[in-house]
């Protein structure tokens, strides 16, 4: 597994911070362009947390 490593950069998550450490984390793709995106640790904190909760809740689900 390889280490992503932090850049200073803007936040394009929740914060919107610009002079940052961020992490590069996937492409957004809309029509035909395609935005790189970056999150700062608190941002991806933010992120980890609703995914576990999502995850969370999909568990407790009942089967279909």
């Amino acid at each position: 597994m390889s280490t992503r490593a932090f850049t200073n950069g803007e936040c394009w998550l929740y914060c919107e911070r610009s002079g940052v450490p961020v992490l590069f984390v996937g492409p957004f793709q809309e029509n035909d362009v395609v935005a790189p995106i970056f999150a700062c640790e608190d941002c991806l904190n933010k992120m980890r947390g609703r995914a576990r909760r999502y995850i969370e809740a999909q568990d407790q689900a009942p089967a279909r």
